[in-house]
C-alpha cells in the first residue's frame, strides 16, 4: 500500500466546514483507494492529521493528479490558515481490531 499523511491548519471556526467537506466527498471512489482518516489534535483542534491509503503508488499517483482531486483539494486549502505539509510514503503495516482478534 502506499498513501500519505498530511498536517493541516484550519481557520479558526473551520472545523465544521471541513467535516462538512469530507462527508460530501465520502461517496466518491478513486480507483485504488482503501482507507482515509482524520485525526483533530486535542492540544490544538485547528489542527488535523489526514491519512489516506492506496493499494499501490500508482493508484496513488493517479488519484493525485486527477483533476477532481485538485478540485477538491482548492475547496480545503480555503479553510486552511496555512499549506499543508504531505509525508507520502509506503505503507508498510496496518492493524485493524478485528484482524488482531483473528476474526
Amino acid at each position: 500500500m502506499f498513501g500519505t499523511i498530511a498536517r493541516m491548519q484550519l481557520k479558526p471556526g473551520s472545523f465544521e466546514k471541513m467535516q462538512a467537506l469530507v462527508k460530501a466527498q465520502e461517496g466518491r471512489q478513486a480507483k485504488g483507494f482503501v482507507f482515509n482518516n482524520v485525526l483533530r489534535s486535542q492540544s490544538n483542534p485547528d489542527e488535523i492529521w489526514l491519512m489516506v491509503g492506496f493499494e499501490d503508488e500508482a493508484s496513488y499517483r493517479s488519484n493525485a493528479d486527477d483533476p477532481e482531486t485538485d478540485k477538491m483539494a482548492q475547496e480545503y486549502q480555503q479553510l486552511m490558515a496555512a499549506p499543508p505539509e504531505w509525508h507520502d510514503g509506503e505503507i508498510v503495516a496496518m492493524t485493524q481490531a478485528e484482524n488482531a482478534a483473528g476474526v
